[in-house]
């Protein structure tokens, strides 16, 4: 097993395609990768899960939380926690963007995803 084999990543996205392809795009770089399409759903993930290294991110989604109230939520459970906000709306956001430890605004490719995942992976 590899190391990237034993790290695990909860990507949220409300966009099926988008969510479906960091999924897929992060296994194939040997990633062990749970997912949920909102915040709702994830942060009852990151309270069942035994262990999550990085929260992979959409900042607006659907629900009674979004994406920053998701950090704040799942970095209060889990302090170790990395996260990467993703989004193409950051105008009326920008305030909270310190909440995660990285950010990567919509579109972007997905070498950049895996370059940003390997960054906060390696910190």
């Amino acid at each position: 097993m590899t190391i990237r084999e034993r790290r695990v990543i909860l990507v949220v996205d409300d966009e099926e395609k988008i969510r479906i392809m960091i999924c897929e795009q992060l296994e194939e770089a040997g990633y062990h990768v749970s997912s949920a399409e909102n915040a709702d759903i994830a942060i009852k993930m990151v309270s069942t899960l035994s262990h999550i290294d990085l929260l992979v991110t959409d900042v607006r989604m659907p629900g009674t939380i979004d994406g920053f109230d998701l950090i704040q939520l799942a970095v209060a459970r889990l302090p170790h926690l990395r996260t990467l906000a993703i989004s193409g709306f950051t105008g009326e956001s920008a305030h909270r963007l310190h909440l995660a430890d990285r950010f990567l605004a919509k579109p972007f490719t997905m070498g950049k995803l895996e370059r940003e995942v390997e960054t906060l992976l390696a910190a």
